[in-house]
């Protein structure tokens, strides 16, 4: 449904920074959602110009979003950047390593600064020259910003804060140095959840009226059998309802080695040694690790970890398994476990950050750091048939509340008209 825009539109250009975007899927699932909201914004103001700021790489790739009101424009051509430069940030990358803890951390801030001045070294009055009324930056960083263009920015989590040991020094600075751009130069802020909102407000200072909760939106989250290719089975040796199943890449803060443990609790404690688990992600040196954890403890032949597989497979493994089991350690939102209720099937996952926002009463919550209740809802999962029924049910309830996209793109499209103002 499209807002009425004939009494005069505002809004007639909105400049949308889509630098950060890179090809495949190194953006994760908040590539996802942004290029989701893009598209409904398209459609929700048909005589709004959206203009997406691209890097070459992913320009492309891009195209798909291409309409009578979008278009893109490259400004980030890392192949027209002097020749010396990639040689410049290998070496600057070398001797960053080697610094203390410390230095490091300004050299990170350094890092953001150069990187922001690499983009816009050629861009100087970017939005003067395409006469924007709004800058939304939907990757947080307020890389163009301009004094007299308003500036909407999205802000998807502290994680780096609650847990620094999990990144390098320099990105804990590049990563706080971007929300706080944001914080200082923008108009008004976006929140993914409740969670990151008060977390913002509470520990970072920001003004409660300066940022707003909207949450992430993916239409279409209920898919079709033909959707899903099931042959993924056979090939991994699997049996319907006979394991459970962790989506998720193999970042430290996805508590593999917990969950790890927790299935050797619950098969002592007496889960059908036959039940599998399996772990999706990107292979890489963490997977490796974890592979020799579970031979450690006795699971090798219970732990399956296929590696990268594409949607059609891992749809398909969530909607045959017995259950999904997420033991994160920290979310800003946590779009895979509505995936997970979409699809019509239990749920476990942890009681921390932001998931007892996202997954209300239609999950099973555990502490993530305590395996025994982890192994708990494992069995649960597995055992309590009665109880998976009514997570099923409740799930597909709780899915529907964030499977809106139009609603999404409407919430937004209010806050950038209240941060433009009347016209004068």
């Amino acid at each position: 449904m499209e807002i009425d825009q004939a009494d005069g539109n505002r809004l007639q250009t909105i400049v949308v920074d889509l630098t950060p975007v890179r090809p495949g899927g190194e953006n994760g699932g908040a590539k996802v959602f942004v290029l989701e909201l893009i598209r409904r914004l398209g459609e929700l103001a048909p005589q709004t110009e959206f203009v997406l700021l691209t890097q070459r790489a992913a320009h492309d790739e891009l195209a798909a979003l291409d309409s009578h009101n979008i278009r893109r424009l490259v400004t980030v051509d890392r192949a027209s950047l002097p020749a010396v430069l990639p040689l410049g940030g290998r070496l600057f990358s070398a001797i960053q390593r080697r610094l203390p803890n410390r230095l490091r951390g300004f050299a990170g801030q350094f890092r953001y600064r150069l990187v922001s001045a690499l983009k816009t070294r050629r861009t100087g009055g970017l939005l003067q020259s395409l006469k924007a009324d709004l800058l939304f930056c939907p990757f947080t960083a307020p890389t163009y910003f301009d004094p007299a263009v308003p500036t909407v920015s999205t802000v998807y989590d502290f994680q780096y804060k609650a847990y620094p040991a999990f990144f390098e020094p320099e990105d804990v600075a590049s990563r706080n140095r971007t929300f706080v751009e944001a914080a200082r130069k923008a108009t008004h802020l976006v929140a993914i959840s409740d969670y990151t909102r008060l977390t913002a407000i509470k520990d970072e200072k920001v003004d409660a009226d300066r940022i707003s909760t909207i949450h992430l939106h993916v239409a279409e989250l209920s898919r079709n059998a033909e959707s899903r290719d099931d042959g993924v089975l056979d090939r991994l040796g699997l049996v319907a309802n006979r394991y459970l199943i962790y989506p998720a890449n193999f970042w430290k803060h996805k508590n593999h080695e917990m969950l790890l443990a927790a299935l050797g609790i619950a098969r002592h404690d007496g889960l059908d040694s036959t039940i599998r688990l399996v772990c999706t992600g990107a292979p890489g040196a963490r997977q490796e690790f974890l592979a020799r954890a579970a031979r450690d403890l006795g699971l090798e032949d219970r732990v399956i970890f296929p590696g990268f597989i594409h949607e059609a497979e891992l749809w398909a493994l969530i909607t045959h398994s017995a259950g999904v089991i997420f033991s994160s350690l920290y979310e800003g939102f946590g779009l895979p476990v509505i995936e997970a209720l979409a699809a019509g099937v239990p749920v476990a996952c942890s009681n921390v950050t932001s998931l007892p926002e996202v997954a209300g009463d239609a999950a099973i919550l555990f502490d993530p750091r305590r395996p025994e209740q982890v192994a708990a809802a494992m069995r649960a999962l597995i055992e309590d048939r009665e109880l998976a029924a009514r997570l099923v049910a409740a799930g597909k309830a709780r899915a529907a509340l964030f499977s809106d996209s139009r609603a999404m793109a409407r919430q937004y499209w209010e806050i950038f008209e209240r941060v433009t103002g009347p016209r004068q």
